[in-house]
């Protein structure tokens, strides 16, 4: 019995070193393969590795892209959504109204009497009646709709909308004195912001006596606080230099340019595609030659000293849509509480009186008619003119590339209102 014992646990250790020897030759039967193979392939197998490995980053790329692209999205979403959506509709391929098409039809006669060169954009109850140029403003490449024209001093109407936006944010008031900003003109701590707006605040400057050195802005509002005088009235007197210092409050309060700030507060807000200041000027602007009233081409190499005197009046280029938009912008509340923008733009006056405020004209056209808003300019041979009513649902915008001394682009202005002020409907 104890010989049979001993034979088996002899078998038993046999097999354990049987065994344990086939695992090692299997081992390294393995790894001579294994060496074999890189030896033989050793790309393939590199491939491999990092096609897993790129598979992978692959995978956390695309989720990491995905969710990017979601962000985004969101982000696009939520500025278009702040965008201000115009409520005329200014697609070219929009077809006039057929309750408005008579309307049309006078405006397209009226001009065919006269000998007039510009763009008209006629706006009855927020829909384009009209969009044509016509005369000079023809003869250039591009569409009526995407002309451009200098708007001299009906930029002052922009300025006011900045001053107001400032007002609006209460960080200045129309009660707010010059002195607080530039002391060294003459009677400041008697001049208000209001009386800036409205011309009643006695203040001079005969821009004609400048040197044509000055070619910076810097160098022109220097000139501006050492050259500026004040007669000592209260009366209405047109006299730009009050929008030059409102420019220039703007900027100082801001810590932004003028350009700066109006981008920022009007251009990118509203998406004006066709607006902009005369150092943005290209061939891509579509500015409208100007012509000489005997119908010559007049030389458009304005000087840079003629632009910079007009900071804050009238050294920007705007095509009719978008002066519409901002208009109608405005109305709508657009830019801040509506009642400050009533107390900038108007005076509490008796009906028919005409006054001057914040850029624009407050006038009755006819006898009876209702109070509108106009505005006018004149700039090296541009000569812009518009009126609006008290929403901006009606509007004329009529910019000329020909300065007439007759004053018919203006006459011409009050009769296009006339004809869109019309009542229609469709048994005419």
């Amino acid at each position: 019995m104890k010989k049979s014992r001993i034979a088996y646990d002899r078998l038993k250790r046999k097999q354990k070193w049987i065994g344990l020897l086939f695992f090692i030759i299997g081992v390294l039967i393995s790894a001579s393969i294994l060496v074999t193979l890189f030896v033989i392939y050793p790309d393939e197998l590199t491939a491999i590795v990092k096609n897993d490995k790129t598979t992978t980053q692959t995978t956390v790329s695309s989720e990491t892209k995905e969710l990017a692209q979601s962000t985004s999205q969101s982000s696009d979403t939520e500025k278009k959504e702040a965008t201000y959506v115009p409520r005329t509709n200014f697609d070219t391929t929009a077809a006039t109204p057929l309750l408005y098409q008579p309307l049309k039809q006078a405006l397209e006669q009226n001009i065919a009497s006269r000998e007039l060169s510009g763009t008209l954009l006629a706006i009855k109850d927020n829909q384009v009646v009209m969009y044509n140029s016509f005369g000079y403003a023809k003869d250039v490449s591009w569409k009526a709709q995407e002309s451009t024209y200098m708007i001299a001093s009906i930029q002052k109407f922009y300025t006011a909308l900045l001053v107001s936006t400032l007002v609006s944010e209460k960080k200045l008031t129309l009660d707010t004195t010059l002195n607080k900003f530039y002391p060294e003109i003459p009677g400041s701590d008697q001049i208000t912001i209001d009386t800036l707006l409205s011309m009643t605040s006695g203040l001079k400057l005969d821009t004609g006596k400048a040197p044509t050195s000055i070619k910076t802005q810097k160098e022109w509002e220097e000139y501006v606080l050492k050259n500026t005088t004040r007669q000592n009235s209260t009366e209405w007197d047109y006299s730009p230099v009050n929008f030059i210092l409102l420019a220039m409050i703007v900027e100082k309060i801001t810590g932004q340019t003028y350009e700066e700030y109006f981008n920022k507060t009007v251009k990118e807000p509203l998406n004006l595609e066709q607006t902009g200041f005369y150092t943005d000027l290209s061939d891509k602007s579509h500015l409208v030659p100007v012509y000489e009233e005997n119908g010559t081409p007049r030389k458009s190499d304005i000087p840079d000293y003629a632009y910079v005197r007009e900071l804050g009046t009238g050294n920007m280029f705007v095509s009719p849509k978008d002066f519409a938009i901002v208009v109608q912008a405005t109305m709508d509340g657009q830019f801040g509480d509506l009642n400050v923008f009533k107390s900038v733009w108007l005076k509490d006056l008796p009906y028919g009186t005409t006054y001057y405020k914040s850029g624009l004209y407050r006038k009755v056209l006819d006898e009876n008619g209702p109070t509108i808003f106009w505005g006018h300019g004149i700039f090296r041979g541009y000569e812009p003119t518009v009126i609006f009513n008290n929403d901006a649902s009606d509007m004329i915008i009529y910019f000329s590339n020909q300065y007439l001394t007759n004053k018919s682009n203006t006459i011409a202005t009050k009769e296009f209102y006339d004809i869109i002020s019309q009542n229609v409907n469709f048994n005419q």
